[in-house]
């Protein structure tokens, strides 16, 4: 890649998954440390955890670089209800007062058009009447919070026979709302590990010219299949999977998601700064 196609603008640095247990550490960092030899320290918010404390939040914005990260739009189901209209409120609320650079979803469905909660992130039926209804509520996204907005991809629990693969329905989404991707590449790594038809080069048929984003953590392997469990340090076989993502150009951050076993921070800190360490190296030299 040539030094004029690096993300040296888009680039802002390393980024943590923010979870409560760290909030004063968090506080209490001094600016020095905050600044890492690979840019800005970036934190993703889950906006629920400050819809009844948004001071909390203004603390951090105060101190760090916010992108959002939400679970509960449900983004490809039809409809748009007013238990939806009311959480997009919420999250615009929250915008406005910490100035993210970013926010995101998921390319699935959490719950049923009368309600019913699923309980757990459900692949899209990638058909063109599912694309009809994800652009729309991507564009009610944009409208409303009016900064950068993209969306995840998931793990598969079951892959559904249609006529798009996912990269081809991203491919039509990101052309259709201009919005952007965030690139979950332990999701990735599962979907490559559990369904074995797919292959590293598939990758490359993503619009990766539009990945504002990359997610990493660690899973587990349950009775043979793989699980994005959030649970343990980010795997080798995830950084691997880098040099296959070169043309991910505009990437502002490479966010290391921890749910369970949750380390140190400096654990965490650590992680952030090897990926991003490894990520200019392999694929795009020093941005320094």
């Amino acid at each position: 890649m040539e030094s004029a196609d690096r993300p040296s603008a888009a680039w802002i640095g390393p980024g943590l998954s923010y979870r409560r247990r760290y909030h004063q550490e968090l506080l209490n960092l001094r600016a020095e440390e905050q600044t890492t030899a690979y840019g800005q320290l970036v934190l993703e918010i889950l906006p629920d955890h400050f819809f009844a404390n948004p001071a909390a939040l203004e603390a951090l914005a105060e101190r760090y670089c916010l992108v959002f990260h939400d679970v509960g739009l449900s983004m490809a189901t039809v409809g748009w209800d007013d238990a939806r209209q009311h959480r997009l409120q919420c999250i615009q609320r929250l915008v406005k007062l910490a100035r993210p650079v970013l926010f995101s979803d998921h390319l699935a469905m959490t719950y049923a058009p009368a309600g019913l909660d699923s309980g757990h992130l459900v692949p899209v039926w990638y058909t063109a009447e599912a694309l009809d209804v994800v652009a729309e509520h991507v564009r009610r996204c944009q409208d409303i919070l009016e900064i950068p907005c993209a969306l995840e991809n998931i793990a598969w629990p079951f892959l559904l026979p249609a006529p798009m693969s996912e990269p081809e329905f991203c491919a039509h989404l990101v052309q259709r709302t201009g919005c952007g991707l965030l690139l979950d590449v332990a999701n990735l790594l599962c979907n490559l590990r559990n369904f074995p038809d797919l292959t590293a080069g598939w990758l490359q048929h993503y619009p990766l010219h539009a990945v504002q984003q990359i997610h990493l953590a660690g899973g587990v392997c349950q009775e043979g299949w793989w699980v994005d469990s959030h649970s343990t340090p980010v795997e080798a076989a995830s950084l691997e999977l880098f040099p296959a993502l070169q043309a991910c150009a505009a990437v502002k951050t490479i966010v290391i998601e921890r749910d369970r076993h949750l380390p140190p921070l400096t654990a965490l800190l650590a992680e952030a700064q090897h990926a991003a360490q490894y990520w200019q190296q392999v694929c795009h030299g020093a941005l320094r």
